[in-house]
Parts: C-alpha cells; sequence; structure tokens
C-alpha cells in the first residue's frame, strides 16, 4: 500500500494522506482530496515537528544537556505517541511521508560529505599508510 498520494495506482485514483479516501486523478492539490484534508495534514505536520526539531537540535548541538535530559529517548517517546496517535485517530496511516519522496525532494540530503580540515589531517596517517599499502603506488 503506497503511502504517499503521488504515487497513483494505474486506474488513476489516489488515497488522500489525511482521510484515506480514494479521490480522481485531477485533483487540485496532490496527495489530498480536498484543501480541507491539505490543511489538517499540514497542521499536525508543524506542531508535531516544531516538537521534533526543538528536542534534535539541542539533541545535535548540545550534546552533554541532551544526555542529562535523556532527549534521544525522549524523542523516541515523542514519536511512539505520534503512531499511537495515528493509529488511534487516522485509523492507522502515518502521518508522515515516505522517506524516499522525501529524499527525492531534496538530493542534496544524499550528497557526500566532504571531510573538514581537522578530521581529513587526522585521516591523513591513516590515508597514507593504506596508500602505501597500494601495489600501484
Amino acid at each position: 500500500m503506497a503511502q504517499d498520494g503521488d504515487t497513483a495506482p494505474l486506474r488513476g485514483e489516489r488515497t488522500c494522506l489525511e482521510c484515506g479516501q480514494p479521490y480522481g486523478a485531477a485533483a487540485r492539490h496532490p496527495g489530498f482530496c480536498s484543501t480541507a484534508c491539505r490543511q489538517a495534514w499540514n497542521n499536525r505536520r508543524l506542531q508535531c515537528g516544531a516538537e521534533v526539531y526543538d528536542l534534535w537540535m539541542a539533541f545535535r548541538f548540545q550534546r552533554p544537556l541532551a544526555r542529562a535530559l535523556k532527549l534521544l529517548s525522549a524523542l523516541n517517546r515523542l514519536a511512539s505517541l505520534y503512531r499511537e496517535e495515528d493509529r488511534r485517530e487516522r485509523a492507522g496511516r502515518p502521518s508522515w511521508r515516505a522517506p524516499e519522496v522525501v529524499l527525492a525532494s531534496r538530493p542534496y540530503l544524499r550528497a557526500v560529505r566532504l571531510p573538514t580540515r581537522r578530521r581529513a589531517l587526522r585521516m591523513g596517517s591513516r590515508i597514507d599508510r593504506a596508500r602505501a599499502d597500494e601495489p600501484w603506488a
């Protein structure tokens, strides 16, 4: 079962991301059967996303505080609460888009990050040793 409204079955009918009802391919907003469904989806995601964003940024950039507050556990509990809400109020339909859809819309998230200068300097000795072992070096 596709969870993204942009993925349509062959018969030209799609499923609304919010209410789960089928709608025609000519709908005004791809992924949703109506403006009300699109607004409800976006409002819920804004609220949930703000909470996750605040906790994740602290987890990522304030490590000592994050450890003291056990933010990773809090993020996991929050995700569990959101999923339970989906099961209870949305008949089990997920309230998130498929990761493939998100990554396809933001290709830079898959880009290979070059090592920073400091990391490159630390890795330099390992790289030099590895090159010395190469038969073509």
